[in-house]
This record gives structure tokens, C-alpha cells and sequence, in this order.
């Protein structure tokens, strides 16, 4: 912990260009570090609900691509971070603010289309004639599936939001890096 305070002055001392491009925070309770690293976690846990989504009822159809893409930009956003924070730059700090804004804007889209996919899940999904052992405890296949699909759907919309929470806050930051610089 000492050594952590004590790098952290070192390299707030340096008086160097390199120095002043690090993102900063508004807040003291936050570590860049620490939202680049749920930034990743977030988009890894998009691009795996992502597959899961794959064999869902979707309203639009292969919507599922929607959410492999918003995995890659999440994770691609928090890894400008975490190399921005490692090696700080100006092209770091730019890509990283067009990723973050990129990713913002897709986060919203998917979340628009989510809820658009949420609230048009088919009422009464029609059983087909199939035989009895198909059946669970008297429920027709589709209801499991129509169930399987809406919390698969509300886990997407959740994760999008925490995304979109990261993505704005992360893109903020960077922008007033570069203008700083």
C-alpha cells in the first residue's frame, strides 16, 4: 500500500507531457484502473450473453450480432483505458475517446432495440401438436422458450445499461483530457 502512495506521488511529481495525459478523474474515490477492468468484464460478459442470445426468440432477427459487436466495442473501450493508464499518450487518449463515444452510441442503439424486443415477445406462442413427452409439468416448449428468451433479453438490457454508465463516465473523462492537452 505504501509503495501504491508512494508510485502514485512519483508520478504526479514528473513534470513531463506524458504526465498530463493520463485520464482524469473527477471524483477521488474512483480508479481509472479499476472502470477500465469492469469496462472489460462488462463487455466479456456481452459477448457470452451474446451466444446465449443466438437461439432466443428475437424480434428482429439476428439481433444477437448486435450484442457480439457491443462485446467487442466495450472491451475494446476498457482496453484503451487500461493501455492509456500503463503508457499515456495522445493517440491513446483519442482512441480511446472515440471508442468510448462509439461504444456509447451503440450501447444506446442496443438498448433501444432490447427494449423493442422485450416488449414485443409473443403473448401466446402456438403449442404444436407434440407429443405428450415433450411436454414438462403440463407446459408447452415455447413458454420455456419465451421465458429462456425474456431474462436472456433483461440480462442484455442490464449489462448494456452498466456499459452505457462506463462508457459515458470514461468517454467524459477522455474528452476533457484532450482538451486539457
Amino acid at each position: 500500500m505504501f509503495r501504491l502512495l508512494v508510485s502514485d506521488r512519483m508520478t504526479s511529481e514528473r513534470a513531463g507531457p506524458a504526465a498530463t495525459l493520463r485520464l482524469r478523474c473527477p471524483a477521488d474515490w474512483l480508479d481509472t484502473e479499476s472502470a477500465a477492468v469492469v469496462t472489460i468484464l462488462l463487455g466479456v460478459i456481452q459477448m457470452v450473453l451474446s451466444a446465449c442470445f443466438a437461439y432466443t426468440i428475437q424480434n428482429p432477427p439476428k439481433l444477437f450480432i448486435l450484442a457480439l459487436i457491443l462485446g467487442v466495442l466495450i472491451i475494446a473501450g476498457g482496453s484503451f483505458t487500461m493501455a492509456n493508464e500503463r503508457n499515456p499518450s495522445k493517440i491513446l487518449v483519442q482512441c480511446c475517446a472515440y471508442s468510448h463515444v462509439i461504444g456509447l452510441l451503440v450501447a444506446l442503439l442496443a438498448f433501444c432495440l432490447y427494449c423493442y424486443s422485450i416488449s414485443h415477445l409473443q403473448e401466446e406462442l402456438p403449442c404444436l401438436n407434440l407429443p405428450e413427452e415433450y411436454f414438462y409439468r403440463d407446459h408447452c416448449p415455447q413458454e420455456y422458450l419465451k421465458a429462456y428468451s425474456w431474462c436472456v433479453t433483461l440480462l442484455l438490457i442490464i449489462y448494456d445499461v452498466g456499459a452505457a454508465v462506463m462508457h459515458c463516465f470514461l468517454s467524459v473523462m477522455a474528452i476533457r483530457t484532450l482538451k486539457m492537452a
